[in-house]
């Protein structure tokens, strides 16, 4: 398997989808469930000891695969392991999770595909798995054996080796499952396909893109953002795992937002108020990243449901430094001459000075009426500080968090940003806190997006003397800049040091 694919700890539900938002929570066992459902793909293998059920193994662990939304579960059986990777495809014109089990033990075993959780009626039918008479799981071939309960056990069912046909069973308390036994043989992949919430149908699983294929696709959008070289592997990884967490996120559209479903470690998905807030602040990285486009697909989110006044107050203001990223970083208009006013009284007493400064930096270009109330709630509010920042001697603990599975890839994306660059509207900080492990080290970033322009920087070493070597494009996309204009850089490695060149090198005290 890849390095990096498995990561050594973690927390619930890792979400998998597409550009088009979030389709499923695997959680730990590598169970399935798509978001807006009540029912779930779970699995079991047979070895030649007994039956080995997922979701009640101890020797079971689950990471990304290249820390993309896409998932590695490996259980242990004697000889080796059975693996199952998931990830969000197409299958035909639908989209759908898709499921792939290599057995990497020398000797064949037979693994069992089922659907379970809030069920009335179960069934296994040809090759298809259904829940309340949809069919939701495409095997690809014809079990060798079928069961179907309706008290919830299907692995008792299992266990008794039960022959193949069609089967069904139904539950009044919606407790009824169903199951499918198929052979694996050694290193031979199997992949099935299970329906998203809105899938009307599912194809074959024959022309699905393969989980690491898909997560290939995903990497290819990542790479092209801004490109940092750091240091630390887990940094690296946390990078590459938050931007491909914050453009899964701004994909969450109005087709997913009336969808919420609670996954077995009591997680909700869909778009609620945290999805909404996930969406604000994806949009804010993924401008910093370079990736603006990705970007207003999570600003259309945000006034979508601004538009149904569903925003609570902090993702209202939240949303509000997501339409001033627009402007203040890209140079496109943000939308703020119409949204700011029923934002700002959404947001209420969530309007802190850092949302109030960026929002008047805008209208001062887009409605100067406006921007004189922004300004004047500025001058009441208390004093700010550039843009918050994560400790030096934080960062490596967030990142680790944020790459382990059921991590929030953000979070570590976000500390990342503001180590990097924090910005003001007058002034810009280069490197403002490095972590004092990266002393000594190179570190080099390119492309980073901020609204005095777009930062290229570089740190070299000598003896315990950091250079900076900078470049920052002309601020002619900026809101509160010219191209005339000179912006004040600064850097954490030397707080004395500031200089107005929009490029050079210097070796710091």
């Amino acid at each position: 398997m890849p390095d990096g694919e498995l990561a050594s700890e973690g927390g619930g539900g890792e979400l998998i989808g597409d550009l088009d938002g979030p389709l499923a929570v695997v959680d730990r066992s590598g169970a399935v469930a798509p978001v807006g459902v009540g029912w779930r793909v779970v699995w079991a293998v047979g070895a030649g000891d007994r039956w080995h059920v997922a979701a009640e193994e101890a020797a079971v662990r689950s990471g990304l695969i290249d820390d993309m939304p896409a998932t590695a579960t490996l259980m242990r059986v004697p000889g080796g392991d059975v693996i199952l990777r998931v990830a969000a495809g197409r299958a035909g014109p639908a989209r759908a999770a898709v499921l792939e089990f290599v057995n990497d033990s020398p000797v064949a075993v037979n693994l069992a595909v089922g659907v379970a959780g809030s069920i009335r009626l179960a069934a296994v039918r040809g090759s298809r798995l259904l829940a309340d008479d949809r069919a939701v799981v495409e095997l690809g071939r014809t079990p060798g054996g079928t069961a179907a309960v309706d008290d919830g056990d299907v692995w008792r069912a299992v266990r008794a080796e039960p022959s193949a046909g069609n089967c069904e069973a139904r539950s009044r308390e919606g407790r009824a499952a169903a199951a499918a036994v198929i052979p694996l043989a050694p290193r031979v992949p199997l992949r099935v396909t299970a329906a998203g919430v809105e899938s009307r149908s599912l194809g074959s699983p024959g022309g699905v893109g393969s989980p690491e294929e898909i997560a290939a696709g995903w990497r290819a959008v990542v790479e092209r953002a801004a490109v940092v070289d750091l240091p630390d592997e887990a940094a690296a990884r946390a990078w590459r795992r938050g931007i491909a967490a914050s453009i899964l996120a701004a994909g969450r559209t109005e087709s997913s937002a009336a969808a919420v479903v609670h996954d077995r470690v009591g997680l909700a998905y869909g778009c609620t108020s945290l999805d909404w807030g996930c969406a604000a602040r994806a949009a804010v990285v993924l401008d910093r990243v370079g990736l603006p486009d990705e970007a207003d697909r999570a600003r259309g989110a945000l006034v979508a449901a601004a538009e149904r006044s569903l925003l609570p107050p902090l993702v209202a203001a939240a949303a509000l430094r997501a339409l001033a990223s627009r402007r203040l970083r890209t140079g496109r208009v943000s939308g703020l001459a119409e949204w700011a006013g029923p934002l700002a009284e959404a947001a209420g007493d969530h309007l802190n000075p850092l949302t109030l400064e960026q929002v008047a930096a805008v209208l001062e270009t887009e409605a100067p009426a406006a921007a004189r109330d922004a300004r004047r709630l500025l001058a009441e509010a208390s004093p700010i500080s550039v843009s918050r920042s994560v400790a030096g001697d934080e960062l490596a603990g967030t990142a680790r968090r944020s790459v382990a599975f059921g991590g929030d890839g953000l979070d570590g994306v976000e500390a990342l940003l503001h180590c990097l660059a924090a910005e003001a509207e007058d002034h810009l900080v280069i490197a403002p806190t490095l972590p004092a492990e990266w002393t000594g080290a190179p570190v080099d970033t390119s492309g980073l997006l901020t609204r005095h322009g777009a930062l290229s920087f570089s740190v070299r070493w000598h003896a315990t003397r950091p250079a900076l070597l900078w470049d920052l494009t002309p601020a002619d996309r900026s809101a509160t800049a010219g191209p005339g204009d000179e912006v004040a850089l600064r850097c954490g490695l030397d707080p004395s040091w500031t200089t107005s060149e929009p490029a050079g090198e210097v070796l710091l005290s």
